[in-house]
């Protein structure tokens, strides 16, 4: 009996490995080639398991990238419930710390979205389109916060949340290609760490959010 139950935990952990290879893989893939261009063999290749298991655990690369966005919206509503975003006093600008953790918390993500944005074949599909609903609704929530007379409460969320998320992932994707260039001619670069940059967006979009005006809609 101790065997079989030994047995089927080492089952459930090698499964849960090999889910966590295919995501490795899969975000690396989309971010140096774009989606149209990889395939699910080569994904299997990178992650060392046989093609089918992409498939079984994923159903396809397209349920693939789809979970690894879903994973960045889930950690950005875990950020929302830690930091109390409802409660905030300036909840824009814990938004803007939250998006930027969020697309931070995997390696692969901003260089992904981005490459996507070049070939946007995955992010027409309408179950990546839900999944971005998911993340735009904090910033609908923000909004919705701001003080009666603020003039962006007349504002598409949609737009707002551009505004945030386009900054974090540009800044993330040229931060790196400068330390990678710097690092290859043995020079130091002035660039600003992440940190740095979201605080500087958070309070220009306050600033920007909180100007009072119409709140005709």
């Amino acid at each position: 009996m101790a065997t079989a139950k030994s047995f089927s935990r080492k089952t459930q952990q090698r499964a849960i490995d090999t889910r966590a290879s295919i995501k490795a893989a899969g975000a690396e893939l989309f971010a140096t080639r774009g989606y149209r261009a990889t395939g699910v063999r080569d994904i299997a290749d990178l992650a060392k398991c046989n093609q089918a298991l992409v498939s079984y655990h994923f159903k396809g690369k397209g349920g693939l990238y789809d979970e690894i966005l879903s994973d960045a919206v889930a950690e950005a509503q875990r950020l929302a419930r830690a930091a109390d975003l409802a409660g905030s006093e300036y909840p824009e600008r814990d938004l803007v710390r939250i998006l930027s953790r969020a697309i931070a918390s995997q390696d692969h993500l901003a260089p992904m979205i981005l490459r996507e944005q070049l070939d946007p074949e995955r992010l027409l599909n309408p179950d990546t389109a839900n999944t971005l609903r998911s993340f735009m609704a904090l910033t609908e929530s923000v909004l919705d916060a701001l003080p009666l007379d603020s003039a962006a409460r007349a504002w598409d969320p949609q737009i707002v949340h551009l505004v945030i998320v386009g900054p974090l992932i540009h800044f993330t994707v040229a931060r790196r290609m400068r330390e990678s260039v710097a690092a290859s001619l043995n020079q130091l670069t002035s660039t600003p760490d992440l940190n740095t940059f979201t605080e500087t967006l958070a309070a220009m979009l306050s600033r920007a959010l909180r100007q009072a005006g119409s709140t005709s809609r």
